[in-house]
């Protein structure tokens, strides 16, 4: 298995080769809007061009949460509503869901749970964990596609959110190894996904985990403290 040191090695290595296409698309990006500004505007122009900056920096901060991740270095918490946070990435990943026949339903806790974490971190793991829900049931050819997202307050952890989904599910000899960095069942995986999630997770003073579901499916859940 690759030592740590290598695999910040390896993660500072992919941040850079990110960033750098990155910054070209704003750049690009930014420099439209001001050519824009000097003439005729077409406003649905104006209005992707905008979203493409936004898009930009989202992506710039989330691979920078997750190089201080990777440095060890303390999550930026704040009090965040979890319930609005997960619904935001459900919206984020409406339009995968609906291209692969994903029917996604939630059962989030009356009063909304307010944690205090990295509230980019925490989408990250949310983002993971649907995409990786939304593609294992792309595979399925028999029976509904369903994910199902719930939030429950629990003691004397704090809150525990759960992804449940309706693809083929995980095998034993899987199971106890989904977590380890480089591990991945997928032809193109990099295996480092479901790491990094628990990797963020723990750091919140959390844990991660993955059950077998019958007849069919994954669940994955995680506890944040309050």
């Amino acid at each position: 298995m690759p030592t740590a040191s290598t695999m910040g090695q390896l993660t500072a290595s992919i941040a850079h080769e990110i960033k750098q296409p990155i910054a070209a698309v704003r750049t690009n990006a930014a420099a439209a809007l001001r050519f824009l500004d000097k003439s005729p505007a077409d406003v649905e122009v104006r209005e992707a061009l905008a979203c493409i900056v936004n898009d930009t920096d989202r992506t710039s901060d989330v691979v920078d949460r997750i190089e201080c991740l990777i440095k060890k270095a303390t999550p930026r918490k704040e009090v965040v509503d979890l319930n609005a946070a997960i619904l935001e990435v459900t919206a984020l990943t409406r339009g995968e869901a609906v291209k692969s026949g994903v029917t996604v339903g939630t059962q989030l806790a009356g009063e909304a749970p307010r944690i205090r974490c990295d509230r980019v971190q925490l989408q990250q793991v949310m983002l993971n964990l649907i995409v990786n829900a939304i593609h294992s049931m792309s595979r399925v050819e028999d029976g509904n596609r369903e994910l199902h997202i719930s939030t429950a307050r629990i003691e004397p952890e704090g809150v525990c959110v759960a992804v449940r989904d309706t693809g083929p599910g995980l095998r034993p000899e899987s199971l106890p190894r989904v977590f380890e960095p480089f591990y991945t069942t997928k032809p193109d995986g990099m295996g480092m996904g479901l790491s990094i999630c628990r990797s963020i997770v723990e750091a919140h003073g959390g844990r991660l985990w993955a059950t077998r579901c019958e007849p069919r499916g994954a669940l994955y859940q995680f506890t944040i403290p309050r």
